[in-house]
């Protein structure tokens, strides 16, 4: 099973691949040529465009063919015409097989170690963390169970797994919880790829500093390839190819505006269309454009990577609003630089000094003063009233509390996500490291303006330091989810490290072996000091975090051992081994950064781990008996539970459930109040014979307004108008429900009218299919019902077991229970019998 799962696996991004090649193919191969792109490059983008593609084709095809195997073959097919079809473009050459060996050999190691760190070390096959993974595997459960995709399934986006995997799953028997598995480690492999082929545009022609920014970038990537992480690697590789476009040539400010004129109404193109499957057809609207009018020159390669980049990664997730922006200034600011130093080079250093000096500094005060306010010691602030007006104006949503834009709003989430994306052995090395760069004055040679001045690398480490330490003051203002650019930051600041060990250690060809290892001492000793005195201090004993440093610290004590074992190299007469050792060394060392935050901030996502718990995950082997039962016994079901035992059924049946949540821990608050309502009507230990009407007419109204995933789910209903839904949708506030009852306290008695019976027939009923509400219950179910307006469930499954009685007084009160074990109880509610 796990061999057909592996093979899968890896025939999973192909596929895609394919797709999106299929459509790249559109436009000619002398307008990719044009666009220099390498062919790293060339796959990354697309994938970029052929994940998201895939889904909504396979969902259109879904709906207009009947047969998951004509489907999925239809899918293959184009995926192979397009591999073939753009083999010349992508195919590596006898010169490139070293390249992409020697890639495979560092990459593949890499990519496992991170696949440990982030995942494996925390996780035993079936338990895991399920928690972001619910929804794409629920459709994709639904989908092999049906043979059609619920295009109400898809919140902001198209999900870039649901869809093939569910495909897969429904043709040759993809186990999709093994798939969470192997998937991550593929993703890691991609992203890998991604960050190689960023490296390929700012460093085109210089070998070793690419593989040197590529060892200090590697352990930064995400450790699974979501919709978001897709599309801010995308983006990274495209500020490559922007960069690499603008190299070699004198600065024509032309070329420059138009591209940033055709970006900035793409944005706003896509944001009017607010529909994914409208934004696909744009792209192939305009790359047919592309081709019929065949414009040859710069401005053909301006408008494909003004227009049709940006537009797949729009397509791929929303966020790209932020990442575009922020990837059009950075390449501007760039260029902004290399014209400053070329009219004012004697004045320029000082200027580009202080910015470089200061600004670190100003990032540590301003992390001082949030920590404070972490804390208690500084009063906290916050300016979401502000960015409420702004989430308002873009996506027709306000900052409230519990909902999912509070939840990542706010400077203390941004510097948590910012510091543990970074690290601090990275971000204390790049400080000290530009400090003594300056130290050695550089000379900013007098030159044309031309960003050829690749030779001139002051003005690329200056740049990369500027605009990581500028995005990431932007970060900690606290404007929701702009941390998701971490990786942008990231990856500027990994050519500042990049930069200045060349610098320093590399570039001055005739540097005596003792002055090499003057420089090699403090290097090593810095770096080797922090991430002991760091990391060992997380081992000492009544931390709140040192039951996750546990899962990882034979890992931790392996890369110290390591890191040890390269010192030798590091002072060795040899220049070569002396500059791969050193390299080695640092990007060990940020390695273990990684590594010991993973730990770290385990607990900052999911708590306090309990006693003897020995795996990370929010579901145990009781939640398994019950989910498995489920899926082999009620096949027209839509079920209520707490947030976190839904989610875990449907993720492993594809059931249907009466509401929906973004995260396990964010549901809307008035629908959690019913929800709660109805289950506590269910389990009051003093309902006696009116149990049943009471929690029936709770149902009724929660009936009615039945979210639009389940009621397609049901009656398979207007799916053009699913397929056309907006991204942007707009909200209004639902009436309050009644409140529950506190325990011990007698609710009054309320029948089942006869108009909401007729509204429960409606719904649940579908020609002559009837479908069913059923209730699951389990200690975490009871403890949710008890739970105050923004309090949360604990992550970590329930230990305890039910009251034996409940069943016996459920059956008594015609509530029928249909299964029962010491942790669960699943009962139908018979409001239609």
């Amino acid at each position: 099973m796990w061999t057909t799962t592996f093979v899968l696996t890896f025939l999973f991004l192909p596929i895609q691949l394919g797709t999106g090649l299929s459509i790249l193919a559109i436009v000619p191969a002398r307008l990719i040529e044009s666009c220099r792109l390498t062919k790293a490059q060339f796959v990354v983008l697309g994938i970029t465009v052929g994940a998201p593609a895939t889904s909504i084709l396979l969902g259109l095809l879904s709906l207009w063919i009947d047969g998951i195997w004509t489907q999925l073959t239809i899918i293959v097919a184009l995926s192979c015409f397009g591999l073939a079809w753009t083999w010349t473009i992508w195919r590596p050459l006898a010169g490139d097989i070293r390249e992409v060996g020697t890639w495979c050999i560092v990459a593949l190691p890499i990519a496992l170690v991170i696949w440990w760190y982030s995942f494996g070390a925390f996780s035993s096959f079936p338990f895991m963390d399920l928690g972001a993974d619910v929804h794409w595997m629920k459709t994709a459960q639904e989908y092999a169970n049906s043979g059609v995709i619920n295009p109400y399934a898809g919140q902001s986006y198209v999900d870039l797994r649901s869809a093939l995997a569910g495909a897969l799953s429904g043709t040759v028997d993809l186990d999709l919880l093994q798939f969470g598995w192997t998937y991550r480690y593929a993703s890691i492999v991609y992203f890998l790829l991604a960050i190689y082929s960023f490296a390929q545009g700012i460093y085109p022609d210089e070998s070793r500093r690419r593989w040197i920014f590529f060892l200090f970038a590697a352990t930064s990537v995400a450790p699974v390839m979501t919709n978001g992480s897709l599309a801010v690697a995308s983006s990274v590789v495209f500020l490559g190819v922007l960069m690499r476009n603008t190299a070699g040539e004198a600065l024509n400010l032309r070329p420059v505006l138009l591209l940033i004129a055709i970006s900035s109404a793409t944005l706003l193109a896509v944001f009017f269309i607010n529909n994914n499957t409208l934004v696909l057809a744009l792209l192939l609207v305009g790359l047919f454009a592309l081709r019929t009018l065949n414009i040859e020159g710069r401005i053909s390669t301006t408008l494909f990577l003004g227009g049709a980049w940006p537009t797949t990664l729009l397509l791929a997730h929303r966020g790209s609003n932020l990442f575009v922006p922020t990837i059009i200034a950075s390449w501007l600011l760039y260029i902004v630089i290399v014209q400053i130093v070329s009219v004012w080079p004697a004045r320029t250093p000082p200027i580009l000094r202080f910015f470089s000096l200061a600004l670190p500094l100003l990032i540590a005060g301003i992390a001082g003063v949030i920590a404070g306010m972490r804390f208690g010691y500084i009063p906290s602030t916050n300016a979401d009233s502000v960015f409420s007006w702004i989430t308002t104006l873009i996506l027709n949503k306000k900052i409230e509390i519990g909902d999912e834009l509070f939840l990542g709003a706010g400077p203390q989430v941004a510097l948590i996500e910012l510091g543990r994306a970074i690290g601090p052995v990275f971000a204390v090395c790049v400080t000290l490291g530009v400090a003594w760069w300056w130290t050695t004055r550089p000379v900013f040679r007098r030159a044309n303006a031309t960003t050829e001045s690749r030779a001139d690398r002051p003005t690329l480490l200056v740049w990369s330091c500027i605009a990581g330490c500028g995005l990431s003051l932007v970060v900690l203002s606290g404007f929701p989810f702009l941390y998701r650019t971490t990786a942008i930051i990231l990856s500027l600041l990994s050519i500042t490290a990049t930069e200045v060990f060349c610098q320093l250690a590399v570039d001055p060809a005739l540097l005596h072996w003792r002055r090499r290892a003057s420089i090699a001492a403090p290097a090593v000793i810095l770096a080797t000091f922090l991430v002991v005195a760091l990391y060992g201090f997380a081992w000492r004993e009544g931390l709140h975090f040192t039951d996750y440093q546990a899962f990882l610290r034979p890992t931790e004590v392996g890369g110290v051992v390591l890191l040890i074992a390269l010192v030798p190299f590091a002072f060795a007469r040899s220049r070569s081994v002396y500059i791969w050792g050193l390299a080695g060394i640092l990007g060990l060392s940020i390695a273990v950064d990684r590594i010991g935050l993973s730990g770290i901030t385990k607990t900052y996502s999911f708590g306090p781990l309990p006693d003897h718990t020995s795996v990370v995950s929010h579901y145990n082997a009781s939640d398994l008996e019950v989910a498995h039962w489920v899926g082999h016994h009620l096949k027209k079901a839509v079920i209520v539970s707490d947030p976190y035992t839904q989610g875990s059924i449907q993720a492993l049946t594809g059931v249907p459930a009466a509401y929906l949540f973004s995260n396990l821990d964010t549901v809307n608050e008035t629908v959690a109040k019913r929800a709660k309502a109805v289950i506590s009507a269910i389990i009051e230990p003093d309902g006696g014979n009116n149990r049943l009407a009471n929690a029936c007419g709770l149902i009724a109204p929660f009936v009615r307004e039945m979210n639009s995933e389940t009621y397609f789910q049901i009656r398979k209903f207007d799916a053009i108008g699913g397929v056309l839904k907006p991204v942007r949708t707009t909200t209004t506030k639902a009436p309050e429900p009644p409140p529950a009852a506190a325990a011990g306290e007698a609710k009054e008695t309320k029948g089942l009218t006869e108009d909401d019976r007729q509204a429960i027939e409606h719904v649940m009923t579908n020609g002559a299919d009837r479908w069913h509400l059923v209730v699951i219950i389990n200690p975490r179910t009871i403890e949710w019902t008890q739970l105050g307006p923004g309090q949360r469930l604990p992550y970590f499954p329930p230990t305890g077991t039910l009251d034996p009685g409940l069943a016996k007084m459920l059956n008594a009160a015609s509530m029928p229970v249909l299964y029962s074990n010491s942790q669960t109880v699943i009962v139908r509610i018979p409001c239609l019998d």
